[in-house]
Formats: C-alpha cells, structure tokens, sequence
C-alpha cells in the first residue's frame, strides 16, 4: 500500500527520469551502432581528419551523455524534494565533468593526430610530433587543471605563488632530473638520432633501437630483446653513433698469403684491383684500396679495404662474402694459396746422468 503511494505521489518524475533514461540509452545505441557499420567500411577509403576525430571522441561522447542524463534526473530529484541542495552539488560536478570530458577528448585526439596526413601526402615526423605530443598534453592537464580548481572555488593566485616557491625548492633537490629534462629537449632540437632508428653508445658498451623518447630516460631495444633505459643527460656527454645514417659500409679483410709466394704478389694485387674496380656491389665513390702491407709471421699480409653501396647490415655482408671467396679464387688462379697458421714446438731433451756418461764414455774408449 505504502509502495502505491509512493508511486502515485512520484509518476511524474519516475516518468521524466524515465524518458531521460531511456533517451540516453537510445543515443548511446545509436552511437555503438554508427561505430559497428564505420568498422564494417574500415577497408574503404575515408578522410583521415574526420576519421581522427570520431576515434578521439567517441568514448567522450559516451561518457558526456552519461553524466547530462545523470545531471538531469539529479535536478528533477532536487526540485520534487525542494531541498536544493542537489544543485550545489550537480551544478559544479556538471562543469568539472564536462571539463574532464574535454580532456579526455583532447587526449586521445592528441594520440590519434598521426593518422592525419598533411594534405601534399608528406609524412609526419615522429620526433616532431612526439615533442609537440609532450607539450600539448602537459599544456592540457595545466588548463583543465586551472579551470577545475577555479570551477570549484580554489585559491588560483596563492596557490601559484605557493607553487612557484615549492617549484624552485624541487628544482635543486632533483637536479638529476633537470638534466634529464634538458637532455631530452636537446635529442628533440638537435635530433642526433630519431624514434626507430639504431644507436650505438660505444662507452656504455650498449646497442638497440630507439623505442621511445621520455623526459627522463630513453628506451631502448637490443638485439637480444632486452629493453635498455638510458638517462637523457647521457647523450650530452657521450658519444652517439648512428648506423643508419652512414653512407656505405666499409669492408676491411687482410688476406694471409704463404711467403713461398712472393713473387707472384703483383700479379694477384694487379687482379684484385681490377676486380673490385668493376664489382657493383662496391662504392667506387669512396676510398678503395688493395696493398702488401705486411710480413706477418707466416704470412705475407694484403690489405682489402672498400666500401659496400649499401647500409643495410646483411646487404654489406653479402658483398664482404662474395669479395672474399672471389679473393681466394684469384690468389689460387695465380698459382698461390692462402697461408696456414705455422706453430713451433721446440722441445728439450734431459739431460743424462753423470753416472750413465761416464760409463759410456769407458765403452767408446
């Protein structure tokens, strides 16, 4: 009986909450639905900007109508119990969701910007966008986070003051991490390798691919898998080699031939020469030289050294293969052959007895 009138006394709000309701779960319906047919027609072709955008805005979206939906029946709530004190609490709560709401949404259009493309086809560069990344989103969490606390009546000045102060207090506690912080500005600016590229940090004995670039540390790949974390500040001091961006790749083999073979040196320089002069495999615009070079200790030594047209690691090894078994090849066809390792064992015989020695020394006389 208590339940009827209770019902009797609320239908008009049960119903105005109730269209409220089921008006917002029409909208996110519609909303899922329109996500499911744009996920069928992924394959075809669609203009990245707009394609950007929905993936940025679509949970937002969600959680937007969500939160009016529960602002709304909260108001009809507030004014059948005529307290008022809902709205000191809705209203303010309104803004803040909706300020969170829109962080949200930049956020993720931040993370989604690199489907778009500029309109002349030209790729983005990872570093630029990363470094713009960064700053975009600290100035969003700075903005929205101002605009929270002045929405919900906080102290902006002082607390500013307050913060400029304790910021220079962390400032000289965490110098580590200032250095850090102007190490990554400068991989930004100088961009000494970028995101994806291999580097070698030849005093620190470590190799990998660049992962991803952060304020502290950079994260590596090494070609056993292990991620490697440098700090920023390291490449301020240390040397940084860049594979990738040599020119060419140099090849440099010394090739043992036996001493018996001395007089036909010139002949099978003469022929390596030629030989790497017409391979299409090598650099022919950098250094390129075939010498006798040394005596060695069981070999006389000839010098390859030349450059493979090409960065790519296996490429250059390839070359380097086929440059020298066709040494060899060369060496034998002017009747000579590569030298063995020669090892000498001298041994040492006892001594004999005194005893022995003088009793051969009486069966000789």
């Amino acid at each position: 009986m208590l339940n009827m009138k209770w019902l009797d006394a609320n239908r008009h709000l049960l119903i105005h909450a109730g269209t409220i309701a089921l008006g917002a779960v029409l909208l996110v319906a519609l909303i899922q639905l329109a996500g499911l047919r744009r996920a069928r027609r992924a394959t075809r072709p669609s203009q990245p900007l707009r394609e950007a955008i929905y993936r940025a805005a679509h949970s937002p979206l969600l959680a937007l109508i969500t939160l009016c939906a529960a602002y709304l029946i909260g108001r009809l709530v507030d004014g059948q119990i005529h307290a008022g004190l809902l709205s000191q609490v809705l209203d303010p709560s309104l803004r803040v969701g909706i300020l969170l709401v829109s962080a949200w949404a930049g956020w993720n259009l931040i993370k989604v910007y690199p489907l778009v493309r500029h309109p002349h086809g030209h790729e983005l560069d990872p570093m630029v966008y990363d470094l713009a990344g960064k700053f975009a989103r600290l100035g969003l969490l700075t903005i929205i986070g101002l605009m929270i606390l002045r929405t919900l009546h906080f102290p902006i000045d002082s607390l500013l003051t307050v913060g400029g102060v304790a910021g220079i207090a962390i400032g000289f506690a965490a110098q580590g991490v200032v250095s850090n912080l102007f190490g990554a500005m400068v991989i930004y600016m100088d961009q000494p390798f970028k995101i994806g590229e291999w580097i070698v940090l030849p005093q620190m004995n470590i190799s990998g691919t660049v992962e991803h670039i952060g304020w502290r540390s950079t994260r590596l790949r090494g070609f056993d898998t292990y991620p490697y974390y440098v700090p920023n500040h390291v490449f301020n001091t240390s040397v940084v080699e860049t594979p990738p961006r040599m020119h060419a790749r140099r090849i440099e083999q010394t090739l043992p031939v036996r001493y018996s073979d001395v007089e036909r040196l010139p002949a099978i320089l003469a022929e390596l020469r030629a030989y790497l002069a017409n391979h299409s495999g090598i650099d022919h615009t950098q250094s390129q030289m075939v010498y006798f070079t040394n005596y060695g200790t069981h070999s006389l030594d000839i010098l390859i050294y030349c450059f493979a047209a090409t960065v790519q690691w296996a490429e250059s090894l390839a070359i380097q293969e086929d440059v020298l078994l066709n040494a060899s090849r060369i060496i034998r066809r002017n009747g000579g052959e590569l030298a063995l390792p020669v090892t000498r064992v001298q041994m040492q015989l006892p001594l004999p007895e005194e005893g022995v020695d003088r009793k051969q020394a009486a069966i000789q006389a």
